[in-house]
């Protein structure tokens, strides 16, 4: 069957978020606010899906998204998160013609410190989620206006195939897995088609910009499939004026285009003037500064960062700062001293591996002879299978190996380092450390 591929490159904006189809399709074990949790945590990150694991957004941004305008539930937004790290997401993906299941956490680390939420993401998941091959546009602002979980996530599994007009047939069984009605009341159709399908759809129909209508197929009198009309909602220019760009004007300021010159990421740049817009440009003023100074090491992008995140005194030095300026002499020469002991020990570890590999060539073929015997006796008959009495070689490589490691733990015990040998066989690699062998 030939494969319909949805291909499109619309602008992302700041409230459009470009969603993986297989991470659509996936089970729908999700709350209504966990799923739009997931959308703008998503949204939020795109920009640097493939540069970075970890990313944060302020809280109260992020409450903004969520359609929470006057409070800020911070228990709920942290069982929200701890769902998430538990939740698996499931893929389903064909790969040269063959099926392939995956599954991982919808997120592998969340946190609200300070009025930030930070968060991370498995990178296979971020490969997946930024480059999808196919995906479907899902608007932020649709978003909040859906008050039912199985409408939302009935409106992201429908969404890209506005272009093509239908879903295809779904077996319920199917469908009923991607929407998450596992509920066993859900076994009987009426239910299903009750909760599951005229809800959801009076309510997608009434606020998205789709439009859909169910379609059902029996076998004998049993409904076995269904499908989705999908079409553009005839009321989406009513809808319009609540879904444009609210940040349109923002990404004309003069901060925001000198946040996005530093490489910070369009979202990014765009929360931190909604928190705080003085503080960000006075910000961007007090890092180009120092910049010009030559006093910025690393990025300037990642000095940013710090600062806000920080919420540091701009023109004050950050705790960083000040810790660098504070380490003591004494702190770096025992950084020294502890470098200098572990690439000793590390070149003593060497040394003996040489000098027993130099003791095993030295040994006679009696000396050898006698001491596979020791070593069957210690380790069994059974290791010594391919030993060959004649040529005192094991033919196996398995048994060879594990003679020779053994032959090593016997050797050990008797090597003892000796200052000036260790000394001239260090010259000899030129491998001197910076300090006299004790």
């Amino acid at each position: 069957m030939k494969k319909n591929i949805v291909s499109c490159s619309p602008k992302l904006t700041s409230e459009q978020l470009k969603k993986n189809v297989a991470a659509i399709h996936t089970n729908g074990d999700l709350s209504l606010l966990e799923r739009k949790m997931v959308n703008v945590l998503l949204l939020n990150a795109y920009d640097e899906l493939l540069s970075r694991r970890t990313h944060t957004l302020p809280v109260n941004h992020l409450c903004a998204m969520l359609g929470w305008d006057e409070s800020c539930n911070i228990a709920l937004l942290k069982r929200v998160l701890r769902n998430l790290a538990v939740t698996p997401i499931e893929f389903n993906i064909l790969e040269n013609g063959k099926e392939v299941w995956r599954v991982m956490s919808m997120i592998s680390f969340g946190e609200i410190k300070n009025g930030i939420c930070t968060y991370r993401y498995d990178e296979y998941l971020a490969e997946r989620f930024y480059d999808p091959e196919i995906y479907a546009m899902i608007n932020i602002g649709v978003q909040r206006r859906f008050e039912g979980g199985y409408a939302l996530t009935l409106y992201e599994n429908c969404l890209r195939y506005k272009t093509v007009g239908s879903t295809g047939w779904w077996d319920i069984e199917r469908f009923r897995k991607l929407v998450g009605a596992a509920a066993s009341i859900y076994d009987e159709f009426k239910y299903l088609k009750r909760d599951v399908i005229t809800k959801p759809i009076n309510e997608i129909n009434r606020v998205s910009d789709i439009w859909l209508a169910p379609e059902f197929k029996k076998v004998g009198r049993k409904v076995n499939y269904l499908r989705f009309i999908v079409t553009e909602n005839p009321q989406k220019t009513l809808l319009q004026p609540d879904l444009k760009d609210d940040h349109a004007a923002l990404r004309k300021s003069d901060t925001f285009k000198r946040l996005r010159e530093h490489g910070i990421g369009e979202r990014l740049a765009i929360a931190w003037i909604l928190q705080d817009k003085e503080r960000a440009q006075a910000v961007v003023d007090y890092v180009e500064e120092k910049d010009r100074k030559k006093q910025v090491k690393g990025t300037t992008a990642g000095y940013i960062r710090k600062l806000i995140e920080e919420k540091a005194e701009v023109g004050i030095k950050t705790a960083y700062e000040v810790k660098k300026e504070n380490a003591s002499k004494e702190d770096i020469e025992k950084a020294k001293r502890n470098k200098l002991a572990a690439r000793k020990a590390e070149l003593e570890a060497e040394y003996r591996k040489q000098m027993i590999t130099d003791r095993i060539k030295r040994l006679t073929r009696e000396e050898r002879k006698i001491l596979v015997e020791r070593y069957s006796v210690a380790e069994g008959e059974g290791k010594t299978k391919s030993y060959n009495p004649e040529t005192t070689e094991f033919e196996d490589t398995i048994e060879r190996i594990a003679f020779m490691a053994w032959l090593r733990s016997q050797f050990l015990p008797e090597i003892q380092i000796n200052t000036n040998e260790f000394a001239q066989w260090l010259k000899g690699k030129g491998s001197e450390l910076k300090e006299p062998v004790e």
